[in-house]
């Protein structure tokens, strides 16, 4: 939709000054008239708008007999702010005392008033074409400073060679006509040999493959569009040096400046990132090796201790009970350190497949499996979230067992009153809620974004030492593990969200969680860490 048009209309005949708006809106839905009248209001108006108290004053109509200034004074006083506003002169005096005197000052256009509406078709005209021929001009101006600074900036060499970054530019005929030192590198050819080079030579020579040429078209296309707001565009290549080595480039492109609204050409930066493809492979190889030795451990471990835990059981009755209790502690305390090993291990991998689910139901299923005692579980929030159900699940179901079990990660030396250990009425049982975080005012992003939610609980709150409470083997509970809390953060990490600790409202421990994003289209995926 282009732009409306803001027009001043100056005139000391309020019927005059009224109709003048009323028909030129009527005229172009795009017109809208802001009235003064006499030379003084007038500037008032058109300095607030310059201002920026409102839309700056597109064009100005103007009678000429005004009280205080006459219409061309105005035009000066208006020229002074603004040397490229449209003026028009509309007023009722013969055109042979002011035409010539108007046309020597510059006015845009002279317009004599008449009788009947005719003439306001014609003045809406003018203003239509005057603003336009404005804002064409202005445009070509931008387009040639930016293209100046392009020139300046290419022509440069100098400041362009000390960029580590691979760059050069394609004219309207995608021929190279300008490239730094960085991106001649890895070809046969020198720098000089590739300017002037067509770059679908180098398709033909095997540097690249030819889903470069359709991929650079379709960006090229959507970065013209009008339908976009798009500056540049970012996509992956891939490049196969003289040497044979293939390697991967992120490419960014950027439309060079138009000339009269005609396409000239592009510019490009490229980042080689084999390097970091090759490290993600290996850290996903390393994570692969981790969960399979973590699996192999916990499973050579397992079989002993079912064996031990089958013979304790079998002489339970004729054993010391004091004796047959350590053990089974022992033995307890055994199989939560497996179990912790494998979660940890699997933290690093890529998560499973994502999809909807929702928080509400996931924290109930959580709860069923840890074991709470009379502690209660409240649910203030129900977004639906987009991830790895399973492994959300792991980490709710960790943080509730640190509530109810470990006090919250706080000290033994702090007693817990509550109706896990001791009974009493509900006023005293520990209570774990889940609730919803109001948005952050800095949040933006795509998709339709969550606030985030936390989980908060009764307990005696959180440890002095808060810095170390992700750390893997940290705990201030005796007999924990210290990988709740570690586990928690390796989820979290792995669907791209962020957790945090703080005091909650009662006192107690309360982990928020935030930079959640729900896709609008949600297909399945898997992501890594």
């Amino acid at each position: 939709m282009s732009p409306g048009i803001r027009v001043l209309s100056v005139d000391d005949d309020p019927q005059l000054r009224e109709l003048t708006a009323t028909v030129l809106e009527r005229r172009n839905d795009q017109i809208d008239v802001t009235t003064a009248a006499n030379g003084r209001d007038a500037l008032a108006v058109f300095d607030g708008a310059s201002d920026g108290a409102d839309r700056p004053i597109d064009c100005v109509v103007s009678d000429y007999e005004l009280p205080g200034m006459d219409g061309l004074e105005l035009f000066a006083a208006i020229r002074e702010r603004d040397p490229a506003v449209p003026f028009v002169l509309f007023t009722g005096t013969a055109p042979d005392e002011i035409a010539s005197e108007a046309i020597s000052a510059g006015v845009t256009d002279y317009l004599r008033k008449g009788s009947g509406t005719a003439q306001y078709t014609v003045l809406a005209n003018r203003i239509e074409n005057a603003v336009a021929k404005r804002r064409a001009e202005r445009a070509r101006r931008e387009s040639e400073r930016q293209l100046e600074r392009y020139r300046a900036l290419v022509e440069n060499d100098r400041i362009l060679e000390l960029v580590p970054t691979a760059l050069f530019t394609l004219d309207a005929d995608a021929v190279i006509n300008w490239c730094n030192d960085e991106f001649a590198d890895p070809f046969v050819e020198g720098r000089t040999e590739l300017i002037g080079t067509p770059f679908p030579d180098l398709i033909d020579r095997g540097y690249y493959d030819g889903q470069v040429t359709t991929k650079y078209i379709e960006e090229v296309r959507d970065l013209l569009s009008s339908t976009t707001d798009r500056e540049r565009a970012k996509y992956q290549v891939r490049f196969q040096s003289p040497d044979g080595e293939e390697r991967i480039h992120d490419v960014h492109t950027r439309l060079l400046p138009l000339e009269n609204g005609e396409f000239t050409g592009t510019v490009h930066a490229i980042r080689d990132v084999t390097r970091r493809r090759r490290y993600r492979r290996e850290l996903e190889r390393q994570n692969e090796r981790l969960s399979e030795f973590a699996s192999l451990v916990s499973h050579d471990l397992r079989n002993p201790l079912n064996v031990a835990q089958g013979h304790l059981d079998f002489i339970a009755e004729g054993a010391d009970d004091r004796h047959v209790e350590k053990l089974q502690r022992s033995l307890a305390r055994i199989e939560e350190l497996i179990d912790g090993l494998l979660q940890l291990a699997r933290q690093g991998k890529a998560i499973g497949d994502e999809e909807r689910f929702s928080l509400a139901d996931t924290a109930q299923a959580a709860w069923a499996t840890v074991d709470t005692g009379d502690a209660r579980l409240e649910i203030e929030t129900d977004p639906m979230l987009y991830g790895d159900e399973t492994r959300v699940r792991s980490l709710l179901e960790n943080l509730f067992r640190n509530a109810v079990e470990h006090g919250s990660t706080s000290p033994d030396s702090r007693p817990r009153q509550d109706a896990v250990e001791h009974g009493g009425d509900d006023a005293d049982r520990l209570t774990v809620t889940v609730g919803p975080l109001e948005r952050e005012p800095q949040s933006a992003g795509s998709g339709d974004r969550p606030d985030g939610f936390y989980v908060e609980d009764t307990g005696p709150g959180l440890p002095a030492d808060r810095e170390s409470l992700f750390e893997f083997g940290h705990t201030t509970a005796a007999g924990g593990t210290g990988f709740g809390l570690a586990i928690v953060e390796g989820i979290a990490e792995a669907h791209g969200w962020t957790v945090a600790a703080c005091d909650g409202d009662d006192g107690g421990a309360r982990f928020e969680f935030r930079d959640i994003t729900v896709p609008t289209g949600g297909t399945t995926s898997a992501r890594s860490t």
